[in-house]
């Protein structure tokens, strides 16, 4: 049997472990295993969460690694896609990295297979772009961000999320090497540094993916989701699924945490609970986002850039 040449990239810590597992388990089941082997790389890894998790991992077929904070500059699991050739064992000429929260529904083989010139990388658009012609004060306040960090207006509607990235080794040194000095030197008050930063050194390097590879989950409010049909859903803000069920996600995306804890119980002290009180807050305001993302992305023209975005995608 053919080595795989790719390597589907996870970087978590200890206490992001048990969505990360979750989530490589999905990408495991939907990955041929002779195309594509499945590796979490953790942060700070220790002992007791090695010990109920590295059996489980076994048993799924998926590596489980401790991740020196040396290797990725003493820094966080956030940054470490930076590093990727640093840790990344060298047998492997092709990166699928994916966040921890992302679910996955259908064969990654299609991503995982597909050709990428040396030096390039695929990744989708972030949704905050097709908020940029609007010409109203959010869309003002996020295209001033974007000319802040070094983007001009036409770089800035290519504005990529970093949550899914697919890689070719070759070339991925320097990208890395750029962003992280870029980071060190603008790594200030905004939200995604380590992504502004790869957008800033990623231009000419990034080809443009379709958002049913990291499909953001409020996207289901605007009635798209049937015509993208995303086979990786990203929820992309909080809450997320483990927390529990809230607009726009139902039950059936919170099922894979209760049956992972159901056949591997030793993973129970690692799930992660959200007090009374904040849940109730939090299902009032995703109703309230649900009301406003109807009209705002449903009903809007940000729909029709989506689908323009998504007719341009060759994959």
């Amino acid at each position: 049997m053919p080595m795989p040449d790719c390597c589907i990239v996870y970087t978590t810590d200890c206490k992001y472990m048990f969505p990360t597992l979750v989530s490589a388990m999905q990408a495991r089941r939907n990955s041929s295993p002779d195309a594509a082997d499945v590796i979490i790389f953790c942060v700070g890894l220790d002992r007791n969460v090695e010990r109920a998790f590295g059996p489980v991992c076994v048993k799924e077929n998926i590596a489980l690694t401790s991740l020196s904070r040396e290797i990725i500059e003493g820094q966080t699991a956030m940054l470490a896609r930076l590093f990727l050739n640093r840790y990344v064992p060298p047998k492997y000429s092709q990166y699928l990295y994916l966040d921890g929260d992302v679910h996955i529904h259908d064969s990654l083989d299609p991503l995982t297979q597909a050709s990428l010139p040396e030096g390039h990388f695929l990744a989708a658009n972030d949704p905050m772009t097709f908020q940029l012609a609007d010409n109203g004060p959010q869309s003002r306040k996020l295209a001033s961000h974007l000319a802040s960090v070094g983007l001009s207006r036409e770089q800035a509607n290519c504005y990529f999320n970093s949550g899914v990235l697919r890689i070719h080794r070759r070339g991925w040194d320097d990208i890395g090497r750029q962003a992280w000095e870029y980071y060190q030197r603008n790594g200030g008050p905004s939200r995604f540094p380590d992504q502004d930063a790869l957008n800033v050194v990623g231009v000419g390097h990034r080809e443009p993916m379709s958002l049913a590879w990291n499909f953001p989950v409020f996207l289901r409010n605007s009635s798209m989701e049937s015509q993208i049909r995303p086979k990786i859903t990203h929820f992309m803000s909080s809450p997320k699924p483990w927390h529990g069920s809230f607009p726009p996600w139902t039950s059936d995306d919170c099922k894979p945490y209760a049956d992972a804890i159901r056949h591997y119980p030793a993973l129970a002290p690692y799930s992660v609970d959200m007090p009374f009180g904040k849940r109730a807050i939090y299902h009032l305001q995703q109703r309230g986002k649900k009301i406003s993302e109807i009209v705002t992305w449903g009903l809007s023209d940000r729909r029709r850039r989506i689908l323009n975005y998504e007719a341009s995608c060759q994959i």
